[in-house]
């Protein structure tokens, strides 16, 4: 793709989980919605978006981020346009967006349970919102799967549910998913495979962006307050006041999109908390347990 008389380039970081298809064939990708701070995609299979990012918006794990903010750009598609991806570039009315290097998104730092001080949600003071019946239904999944029960049933409750790209239940969903990411620990690893295989399969329940998010979600990925806070909450060992800092922060995200998503951590803490809890004399913890 050259050049074109009268466009815009604008250099973008470009994340690698959309790396393949932003330096591939040229393809043309349907524009599913567009903000002031961002475009996003349809890169041609449900799960795959990519999102075009303004610098001042929120940095999904999914995007190309140009250097300059929403006030400087001017996107010119509305949802059913169409935009070029491909060769390093996304093509745009006037605008074209060249992939000058690459960012790596932010990910959940796993830390082992012998390593880490258990938080305790209803005994040490970490002012997460009140988890509700989000935080209950992510409570009763992550303890299935921790348990190595079904969760098909449970995912399923939880995929698509609510409104708006991103349902309610998809994110809290995210919020159970980046949880059991950041337990280095065979029982929350198996937990998490067994749950991103039953997500996948519930994928075609919900918008194609908060399935690639999901997905996301599941491999560790999610902006980068989001990650960070999850990170510290798990381990338990971040200054009380840099965790309200970022649980405000959090809450800031969408309309309820943090709050949500913070109503799966908690509950989704709680599960943990109870799987590690010391075994009877005698009898090993169920993560300190081998694969067989």
């Amino acid at each position: 793709m050259g050049e074109r008389p009268g466009t815009t380039l604008r250099p973008g970081a470009v994340s690698p989980l959309v790396l393949t298809e932003v330096t591939g064939a040229p393809r043309r990708a349907r524009v599913l919605a567009a903000f002031p701070t961002c475009v996003y995609l349809d890169l041609g299979a449900h799960e795959r978006v990519l999102a075009v990012l303004a610098s001042d918006a929120l940095a999904l794990p999914i995007g190309v981020r140009l250097a300059v903010p929403a006030a400087a750009v001017r996107w010119g598609v509305e949802p059913g346009d169409h935009a070029v991806v491909g060769e390093g570039r996304v093509v745009l009315p006037g605008l074209e967006v060249v992939a000058s290097r690459t960012q790596r998104p932010a990910r959940v730092r796993p830390v082992a349970p012998r390593r880490r001080r258990l938080l305790r949600v209803g005994a040490v003071p970490v002012h997460l919102p009140e988890p509700g019946v989000l935080g209950d239904l992510a409570h009763d999944l992550t303890a299935a799967a921790l348990a190595g029960r079904p969760v098909g049933p449970g995912v399923r409750g939880l995929v698509g549910v609510g409104r708006g790209l991103t349902p309610s239940g998809d994110d809290a969903l995210c919020g159970v998913l980046l949880t059991l990411g950041a337990v280095d620990a065979p029982a929350p690893r198996r937990a998490l495979g067994s749950l991103r295989d039953a997500v996948r399969e519930a994928l075609p329940s919900t918008t194609s962006l908060s399935a690639a998010l999901l997905v996301a979600a599941g491999a560790g990925y999610a902006v980068p307050d989001v990650a960070r806070l999850v990170s510290l909450v798990a381990a338990g060992g971040a200054p009380l006041f840099d965790r309200d800092r970022l649980v405000d922060r959090v809450l800031s995200i969408g309309h309820s999109s943090g709050r949500d998503l913070l109503s799966g951590v908690s509950g989704a803490l709680r599960a943990v908390d109870a799987s590690l809890e010391p075994a009877p004399p005698g009898r090993s913890p169920s993560w300190l347990t081998t694969s067989s």
